[in-house]
This record gives C-alpha cells, structure tokens and sequence, in this order.
C-alpha cells in the first residue's frame, strides 16, 4: 500500500492497515526524521505494535531516539498513558560496531555496554521503539535467553551463591576494583558484594548468610553511606558476549584445531599465549563464537514487531557495499596469514536477511515517494 504523509484521514489509514497486517506499506513526503518520528509515534500510541526503525548509520540513531522520546511522550500523554509507564524499555538503541572485526582491535567500551543494556532490556520486554543501524540489523548476537543468564535478578531472602555471582559478574563484563567507584564494578569483602548495575542510578550492597541473600542496600559510591533498603535488584550485564577465564583455554584449544596450518602460527601464538592464561587479548570478542556461538540476531528479539526502513535505498546500498567490504577484508587478512572467523560466522549474509525481512511486516519510508521507489529497484542487497 502507498501512502503520502498529510491528513489525519491518511493516518488512520496506516493505522488500520498495521492492525490488519498489511505486508508492506509505503510511505512518502516525510523529509526529515522529525516528521518521521511524529508519525510514528502516533501509529504506535494507537496500534500498541512495537516498531523497529532501521536508519542507515549509527550517525542518525540519536536524532530518531530524541525525536521519538519527544513524541512518543506527548502521544502517551494525550492517550492518558503514564509517562513513566516503563521509561527503560519504550525506546532502546541498538548502535553497531563501528571496528573492523578483522583489524585485531575490540569494539569500544561504551557501545558495547549500549548494546548489552539494550539486548538485556530486550530479552525481558518488549519496547515502543527500537532503533536499529543497518550493520547493526545484520550483526549475529546470543539468544534472547542466553542474554538473560548474562545478567540476574536478585531478591532479598532468596537463594543465590555468591561465588556464582561473582563468576556471572565476570563473565558479563565486570570488572573487580576495592573499593568499586564506576558503573560496571564490583567489590568483595567476605560475605558483602558490592556492584553497580548501568540499570541502576547507585550501586548496591548485597549481604549474603551462606547462599542466601540476607539484605540488599542501594549507597552512595562516594561517601559508602546507605541510602535505602531494597528487596529486588537486576543487574544488566557490561557486554554481550560471555567469556570466563575457562572460555578463553578452551578457545585456545579450539583456535589450534580450526587455524592448525603452519602459515597461521606466528598470528595464532599471538593470541593463544594469553588465552592459555586464561586471559582475552586484543578483538577477542570477533573470536569468541568458537567457544560460544553467536546463532541470533534483532529479529530473534522481536518476533512480532513491525519493522520500519528508514529510505531503503541508502539502506541497501551500506549493506552491500559493507558485504562487499568484509569479503575483501577476509580474504586479504587470510592471504597475509592471519586468523580470523568467516564472515557468515559473525553477520547474517544478504540472502538470509531478505528471507528474514520477508516474513515481517514493514513499513518503507520515502521522502521522494514512487520516484524513490522505482530508483530502490537497482539496489537489491546482495
């Protein structure tokens, strides 16, 4: 169905639409992201669909979150909503790796924490909004329920081993400092584990009896000083890929039997030597799906959303032109002799997306309209 942006006719036109599950609407005449995401917002308050809204680079993806938080509140508000119905999961942000995964370098702290926080939220509901860059629509990541077990949810009186805390502490991301000061630390002093969630605004204070957890204490990092009792807490983890020092042995075992030709060994020692510690090393997060496979993506998350394309020409040309690129890559770092996972080891390829894409419901945004449309048709992702 093709639609032109203006009536509040045309509105309820989409609305119904959406609701009876049209495949694939088109919309045109939007020409910036704010209009975009008025209309948007005004679908979602009225059909209670969650939308995934895929722009073409992380660049727009904080432009489409501000827009949406802007009017997705004022439709709540209009409708009677609570504006602070679930302010963690109405709109989340799903940036992707700006790193060249076979560059040996790891992706940055910070979108790896965005994106670990975003799957975590995902796993557990689902949101209004989720915004999402092409690359990122593509990345493979763990399943909705290995996500779950990254993090946990603790309640005052129940049992939980402290030992096994710790160990899921580490493998998501956490790092040990005494006293912690920062989001993403932990600290141990015999029975107490003290840890700071980027879910949460202070960090927490859990005192254990044995495997019980005897009391939960929200403080300040500063002063050390309580602020309140708590009787639940969830910790979200610090990335998405678990990795224990076991995980990492076991790679280096792995590693020798997959890359076991001798052109591999000089690059293959330059990583094992420390993953035989025990230890990562540098962009050991684009290896570790030898140890823990990386088998899910977005669409895994979010079965029954409708899936916004934001102009899918721009679109489809990022992916394939990054298809192209990473195919290059592979095969240049494999003829120097390096190691790295296939490309279809970590994203998912062109022929499974559309396959993927044509099971959902879709809205196509374009800002030309038909004339849009038909110049769409030479950029096929490939």
């Amino acid at each position: 169905m093709d639609y032109a942006a203006g009536t509040t006719t045309e509105l309820n036109h989409l609305r119904d639409e959406i609701k009876r599950g049209t495949r694939i609407i088109s919309l045109s005449g939007l020409t910036s992201i704010a209009s975009k995401a008025f209309v948007l917002s005004e679908l979602q308050a009225q059909t209670k669909e969650t939308f995934v809204v895929i722009a073409d680079t992380n660049r727009e993806l904080e432009t489409w979150e501000c827009d949406l938080e802007f009017f997705n509140s004022t439709f709540k508000i209009q409708n009677l909503e609570s504006k602070v119905s679930n302010p963690e999961s109405r709109i989340l942000n799903l940036p992707s790796f700006e790193t060249d995964v076979y560059s040996g370098v790891s992706p940055h702290a910070e979108t790896q924490e965005e994106r670990a926080l975003t799957l975590w939220r995902l796993a557990q509901n689902a949101p209004d909004f989720l915004i999402v860059s092409a690359k990122s629509l593509i990345t493979k990541t763990v399943s909705p329920k290995e996500m779950q077990n990254l993090g946990a949810n603790l309640k005052r009186d129940a049992d939980f081993a402290p030992e096994a805390l710790i160990e899921k502490l580490v493998a998501g991301g956490y790092v040990r400092e005494e006293p912690l000061k920062n989001v993403g630390e932990f600290s141990v002093r015999g029975g107490i584990i003290d840890v700071w969630s980027p879910t949460a605004e202070n960090p927490v204070r859990l005192e254990f009896f044995g495997d019980t957890i005897d009391s939960i204490r929200e403080f300040d990092a500063e002063t050390q000083l309580s602020i309140r009792q708590l009787t639940e807490i969830s910790i979200a983890p610090m990335r998405e890929f678990s990795a224990t020092a076991k995980d990492f042995k076991d790679w280096a075992f792995f590693a020798r039997e997959r890359f076991s030709e001798e052109r591999f060994a000089r690059n293959l020692k330059d990583r094992t030597q420390f993953a035989e510690e025990g230890e990562d090393f540098a962009g050991w997060e684009f290896f570790i799906s030898l140890v823990n496979p990386k088998n899910a993506s977005v669409f895994d998350y979010l079965k029954d959303a409708v899936f916004v394309v934001d102009e899918p020409a721009p679109v489809e040309q990022t992916l394939t032109n990054f298809y192209e690129t990473i195919e290059k890559h592979y095969a240049e770092i494999t003829e120097a002799d390096d190691i790295g996972l296939e490309p279809h080891e970590l994203f998912l390829s062109g022929e499974t997306l559309r396959e993927k894409l044509a099971d959902k419901q879709r809205v196509e945004l374009r800002a030309l309209g038909r004339t849009a449309a038909q110049t769409d048709e030479e950029f096929q992702v490939t």
